[in-house]
């Protein structure tokens, strides 16, 4: 068997019924989360360039794009509320065990804008929708922890490219194509496309093409599906055939063998909420910050030093001088220094932290100019730990250190909490009815005869 035959057999074999409750209740806490995020980033400059380049295309009326109720093609759809979705980063990492540390495994929640494009144009309820977002986070958790080595980042190339290779079965799944359609399926879409690393290298600044990176994948792949259902054929052996995946991109540092094992993962259990608007890394020592200002009532203006030691992953991502002064929402939420600065003056990194008059602030690069940042091996361990010290003119020392930062599966955000985010981003455009509305249908979307009730819950624009 090739490693897509095994894949699509993981993937058509999947049952509902396999699904612990407590990975059925996570899904839609999930789904809410993302939504959320999608409400948020509903009206940034990129999605509104997304949509409109979308209502040019155009396309047949088979999905609903957020917020505006546009109908459009399912590829479209899936660009439009990906981009939503993305733009804050704000919606969830997933951290996967490695040794004796973690690695983080970007944003699995971006499979969703997918799913509900394609159930939405099926009619798949409820039940079904939360199983192929499942299968999807099996198979991007699986996939991470098939490195062998170096990341992919380490490699030049972005880990969204797994985009090309999951999502082909997630879509595949709620199409209903056999396991050979699926294996071309994935071939097609595979032998085609790859994220470079450049969009989320340290020493480069960052752009809007960010925001569709995942969603660009799981474009290709909704088309490299519908062409393999109708008989299209692609290289079935992409992953370790010759000049495939596992050869060129991964220079033969892939454990294939984890990627196909039996059992299901339930990759669910290993997603971090995100309490605050910044890059996942960055966690520790924002969190860590935010409390030294709370909790100590320390006023911008008595800051003399500020000392933050992070994981080592999070001073090399978010530590390059190219991020030090951000002009952009997507370089602004990677920088340690501005995220240090705004969180000491505004004792908040949510959404509204984020502006142009906020990146040229004074006080801001006041602030920016005291932050020392350094990375600390020792707080590997956790992927997302983080160690701040503040000192004031009058020569107080304050520290703190945060290991698992709220949102961490060992250290989770309770009910109230996510729903709290969720109104926080919501509020803006949904009254209170729409945003309670919303949160039911979500909370019990495994009784949902038809998802498509849940999507029409998301137009609100």
């Amino acid at each position: 068997m090739t490693v897509t035959s095994e894949l699509a057999h993981y993937a058509s074999t999947y049952a509902y019924e396999e699904l612990p409750q407590d990975v059925v209740e996570k899904t839609k806490r999930i789904v809410l989360d993302t939504l959320g995020c999608a409400i948020g980033g509903y009206t940034s400059q990129a999605s509104q360039i997304m949509q409109k380049t979308v209502k040019e295309m155009g396309g047949l009326q088979e999905a609903t794009v957020f917020g505006s109720g546009l109908r459009t093609s399912v590829m479209y759809a899936t660009l439009a509320n990906g981009t939503m979705v993305r733009y804050l980063d704000y919606n969830d990492a997933a951290v996967i065990k490695y040794g004796d540390t973690y690695r983080l495994a970007y944003h699995p929640s971006e499979i969703i804008p997918t799913v509900l494009a394609l159930g939405e144009m099926q009619h798949i309820s409820g039940k079904d929708a939360i199983l192929a977002i499942n299968v999807g986070y099996d198979l991007s958790a699986r996939f991470f922890e098939s490195i062998v080595g170096r990341e992919m980042e380490k490699r030049g190339w972005n880990g969204d490219t797994r985009g090309a290779y999951i999502m082909p079965f997630v879509a595949g799944k709620i199409l209903g194509l056999t396991d050979s359609q699926m294996e071309n399926a994935a071939g097609i879409s595979g032998s085609r496309q790859a994220i470079l690393g450049i969009l989320d290298a340290p020493a480069e600044e960052y752009t809007m093409t960010k925001n569709i990176r995942f969603p660009s994948m799981a474009f290709g792949a909704i088309l490299a599906t519908l062409l393999a259902k109708n008989g299209f054929t692609g290289p079935t052996t992409i992953i370790e055939g010759q000049d495939g995946f596992a050869q060129v991109i991964m220079q033969n540092e892939f454990d294939t063998s984890k990627w196909t094992a039996p059992g299901r993962t339930f990759g669910m259990r290993d997603t971090c909420f995100k309490p605050v608007v910044a890059d996942q890394t960055t966690h520790g020592h924002v969190t860590a910050t935010l409390s030294l200002v709370r909790d100590n009532n320390i006023r911008p203006q008595d800051v003399d030093q500020i000392l933050v030691k992070a994981n080592t992953r999070c001073a090399a991502h978010t530590g390059e001088l190219i991020k030090k002064y951000p002009k952009n929402k997507e370089t602004a939420d990677h920088s340690s220094y501005y995220l240090t600065a705004i969180a000491i003056i505004d004792r908040e990194v949510g959404p509204d932290q984020f502006t142009p008059e906020k990146y040229v602030d004074p006080m801001v690069r006041i602030l920016t100019d005291k932050v020392s940042l350094s990375a600390d091996p020792s707080l590997d361990k956790t992927r997302l730990a983080g160690d701040v010290t503040i000192v004031t003119k009058d020569g107080k020392r304050y520290n703190k250190r945060v290991d698992y930062p709220k949102g961490h599966p060992m250290n989770p955000m309770s009910d109230e909490e996510i729903i709290h985010k969720f109104d926080n981003m919501a509020k803006k455009y949904l009254n209170k009815a729409q945003s309670q509305k919303l949160i039911s249908t979500v909370l019990n979307m495994d009784d949902l005869k038809d998802v498509s009730e849940l999507v029409k819950a998301m137009v609100f624009g």
